[in-house]
C-alpha cells in the first residue's frame, strides 16, 4: 500500500483491509472484486490485484518461503518486497533498496546518476548488497537505513548534524547534500479531457460500467466518452444537465472530468458488460476514487458522504 502513497493516506486503508482480510487464506479465498472493493479509492489498483494473486500462490504453497528466490516466485513480489521479507521476518542476509534508502546511498556514496535511472539502482543494489553482507544483523540494518532516510536524511534539509554516518558520507564532506542525488528525469504530462455521465434509474440506481481494459480491470467505472484511458463500449446517452467538473491524476496523466446528467438513448447493446449500483452502498464494490468524486457533484446522492 506505501508504494507510491503516503503514509497518512494508507494508514486508515492499512486497518480497514486487514479487517476485512485478516488471514492470507481468508485473503486467498476471496473474489478479486471483494479485494479491489476494500482497496477501492488508495489507487494504482494493480498492487491489490497482485496482493490477491500473491495470497493464493502463498495459501497454496501452506506457508510462506524464506529465501529471496522462492519469495521473488510468488505474483506480485518483485526485488525489493522479497528482500524486506527475507531480511525483516527470517533474517535472510538478503539486500532491499527503497526509495529512502537509494538516497541514503546516493549521498554516501556520492553517486551522479539521476533519480529513478537503471544507473543509480545498479549502483545502490551493489552498495546495499555489500552492506548487507558485512553486517552482523542484516533485519536492523535494513531497517535503520529506511528509518534513516525517512527522519535524517530527508530529500531536502537532511539533518546532517543527527546522522550517525556523516563521517562515511562523501555528499557531506564534499556539501553536495543539496544536490544530490540528481533529480529524476521529468516525465511528459498528458492533459485529458473526459465526459462522465451519471445515468439514473427509476429506483434511483446508477449505471455502472465494468472495465477490461489494461488500466484499472475489473473495476466499475462511470459511462463516459472515449479516451485512450479509458475505452468506452458504445452507449448512447442523451446528456442533460452539467453537474460540473474536477481535475484528477493518475500517473502522468491529469485529467479534467466533466460530470452531466444523462439519461439513456437506446437499449443497451450489451447489457452484460453493466450494472445498477445502488450508490449509498458504493463502498462494497470496486470503484476508482474518481467516481465518488463525480456522484458527490449530484445533490441526487445525499446519502452518499456515508460510503
Amino acid at each position: 500500500m506505501l508504494q507510491q502513497t503516503r503514509m497518512e493516506v494508507v494508514l486508515g486503508y492499512y486497518e480497514r483491509f486487514l479487517a476485512r482480510f485478516p488471514t492470507i487464506k481468508l485473503l486467498a479465498s476471496s473474489s478479486v472484486e471483494e479485494v479491489l472493493a476494500a482497496w477501492s479509492g488508495l489507487g494504482y489498483y494493480r498492487r491489490a490485484r497482485m496482493l490477491h494473486e500473491g495470497a493464493k500462490a502463498v495459501a497454496a504453497r501452506g506457508a510462506i518461503p524464506h529465501t529471496v528466490d522462492e519469495l521473488m516466485s510468488i505474483p506480485g513480489i518483485g526485488r525489493y518486497t522479497a528482500g524486506a521479507i527475507a531480511s525483516i521476518a527470517f533474517q535472510q542476509r538478503a539486500a532491499i533498496v527503497d526509495g529512502n534508502i537509494a538516497r541514503v546511498i546516493a549521498r554516501l556514496e556520492a553517486i551522479e546518476s539521476p533519480l529513478g535511472s537503471p544507473a543509480l539502482m545498479r549502483e545502490v543494489w551493489s552498495h546495499a548488497e555489500t552492506l548487507v553482507a558485512a553486517c552482523e544483523d542484516p533485519r536492523t540494518l535494513n531497517q535503520s537505513l529506511m528509518e534513516l532516510g525517512a527522519l535524517v536524511c530527508t530529500p531536502r534539509n537532511p539533518r546532517c548534524g543527527d546522522c550517525p554516518v556523516r563521517g562515511q558520507c562523501r555528499a557531506f564532506a564534499e556539501n553536495r547534500t543539496s544536490e544530490l542525488p540528481r533529480p529524476k528525469e521529468k516525465r511528459t504530462t498528458r492533459e485529458l479531457h473526459i465526459p462522465l455521465y451519471v445515468v439514473v434509474d427509476h429506483r434511483g440506481r446508477v449505471l455502472m460500467r465494468r472495465e477490461h481494459g489494461p488500466l484499472m480491470s475489473a473495476m466499475l467505472h462511470l459511462p463516459h466518452g472515449n479516451s485512450l484511458l479509458l475505452p468506452q463500449a458504445e452507449l448512447d446517452v442523451q446528456t442533460g444537465r452539467a453537474l460540473g467538473t474536477f481535475r484528477h491524476t493518475v500517473t502522468n496523466r491529469r485529467i479534467e472530468f466533466a460530470v452531466f446528467e444523462a439519461e439513456l438513448s437506446a437499449t443497451i447493446a450489451d447489457d452484460s458488460q453493466y450494472e445498477w449500483i445502488d450508490v449509498t452502498k458504493l463502498r462494497t464494490v470496486a470503484h476508482p476514487s474518481y467516481v465518488a468524486k463525480a456522484l458527490k457533484l449530484s445533490g441526487r446522492f445525499g446519502m452518499f458522504g456515508s460510503t
